[in-house]
């Protein structure tokens, strides 16, 4: 009798000890699918991310995320960062994107680290807010991905397309004028310096100083302007009447501030008139 009554005085406490635990939900946990550059750009002083995620509830039951707040840690850098509201099915994985975004100065290191293909630590923590068993929980701290990432970045020259190009007799000499198109096809800025060699019905005829300023998959417009003597190329007269091909071509160096500089080759051919 006496266990009896001690039994029944301690349940109230075995179920209080115990309710949490059967109540709350376990976290879910979350897979790396890829990773995708948004942009580098100097000119905005912005860096951005997309992670694809594969998170999977663990639970058997549906798991509502109604609210985050989380933290991406890649390398040296952090960066606050949300997942969009979803459910997660019982025992089932579901796809999810989280975008990070910041200035681009305190990202050097980790926008560095791709051009030079280095591998970086990746981790993302932080506390979700869920619906479960009729309440809600906020679960965190929690560790949803601990991982590896790579992006080798290598730049690709510009897409160049001749708007105009005319040639004209100046006081004995032949000026060539270039107008031409710019498109970056990539989510990277950067900057172009250097000089073009330039050709005029295939005879070299000097060389032209070019600066560009290219943002992440913008298009501007450049020009280049020559002048040489009329001796200088031969069938120069021919070319003023029916127009020449000309090359504009080189090695330009390719910066982006602070986080890497190489060559980069281009090459534009047209005719003038």
């Amino acid at each position: 009798m006496r266990r009896t009554v001690l039994l029944l005085a301690l349940l109230p406490l075995w179920l209080v000890a115990c309710a949490p635990r059967l109540a709350r939900p376990a976290p879910p946990t979350a897979q790396l699918a890829g990773v995708r550059l948004v942009a580098i750009d100097p000119f905005a002083d912005r860096f951005a991310l997309e992670f694809r995620l594969h998170i999977r509830n663990p639970n058997p039951y549906d798991l509502p995320l109604t609210e985050s707040e989380l933290k991406v840690r890649l390398g040296s850098w952090t960066s606050a960062a949300t997942l969009p509201a979803l459910t997660l099915p019982a025992g089932r994985t579901v796809a999810a994107v989280v975008r990070v975004e910041s200035a681009l100065t305190p990202a050097a290191g980790v926008a560095r680290a791709f051009f030079e293909g280095r591998t970086l630590p990746l981790t993302l923590t932080g506390r979700l807010r869920v619906e479960a068993l009729g309440r809600r929980f906020w679960l965190g701290p929690v560790t949803l991905l601990s991982d590896r990432v790579q992006l080798p970045l290598t730049l690709a020259p510009p897409r160049l397309t001749l708007r105009a190009a005319d040639i004209s007799l100046e006081g004995g000499r032949l000026a060539l004028t270039v107008r031409f198109d710019a498109e970056n096809p990539l989510p990277v800025g950067f900057a172009l310096s250097g000089k073009l060699q330039v050709r005029v019905a295939g005879m070299p005829v000097g060389a032209v100083p070019v600066g560009l300023r290219l943002p992440p998959g913008a298009t501007r417009e450049g020009q280049v302007r020559v002048e040489v003597a009329l001796a200088q190329v031969p069938g120069a007269a021919a070319a003023l009447a029916a127009g020449a091909p000309f090359t504009l071509s080189g090695t330009l160096r390719a910066e982006v501030p602070g986080i890497y500089a190489g060559p980069l080759a281009l090459d534009l051919a047209g005719r003038a008139r």
